[in-house]
């Protein structure tokens, strides 16, 4: 993923953080993102400020579901983001943590489909405790845990496994990455 630095200077600064941020953990482990500035894309959806437009909890379509996705935000997020990256980037989906299968305390490890995406989870709304297991750097087995807050983004790289636990009503958008060759 090599960025000129005149291209990362004149983005927005929460697409210059996500891409910076990539830069260091792409293919190379998990991480947390505490982003400084809001991503227009994501948000709150009782926030009264920008709702137009937003995906309500009900006909969020194309197989979305949740609040607090912006579409014309999120078009254009992804769009820079895979120009920046030369990634493929699509929103995936956006989940409410208490609907999703393996929710509580018997969670359901889930792995990315074909096991060459890798995922960027948005934080929307409320918590949610992450856990993933996988291969690091070493090639040897590791896991990593986090509490995602709202606003925050937790990378998890291809070939990893995660699950959420617990935190009902919690909402967050996953957004799959994919190489040229994937």
């Amino acid at each position: 993923m090599d960025m000129p630095d005149e291209a990362c200077e004149q983005e927005a600064p929460h697409l210059r953080e996500i891409v910076l941020f990539l830069s260091v953990h792409l293919d190379r482990a998990p991480g947390v993102l505490w982003p400084e500035y809001d991503n227009p894309a994501f948000g709150d959806p009782d926030d009264a400020d920008g709702a137009d437009g937003a995906f309500g909890v009900e006909g969020a379509g194309a197989g979305l579901a949740g609040g607090g996705v912006r579409p014309a935000q999120v078009d254009r997020f992804t769009t820079e983001l895979a120009s920046l990256t030369g990634l493929s980037v699509r929103l995936d989906r956006v989940e409410t943590a208490g609907s999703g299968p393996g929710v509580g305390v018997d969670a359901v490890w889930t792995g990315q489909p074909g096991d060459r995406e890798h995922l960027l989870i948005h934080q929307i709304a409320g918590a949610v405790t992450w856990q993933l297991t996988g291969t690091g750097e070493s090639g040897r087995p590791e896991s990593f845990q986090c509490r995602l807050l709202p606003g925050e983004v937790l990378y998890v790289p291809a070939r990893w496994s995660r699950r959420c636990v617990g935190a009902p009503q919690a909402r967050y958008a996953v957004i799959s990455l994919c190489g040229a060759g994937g």
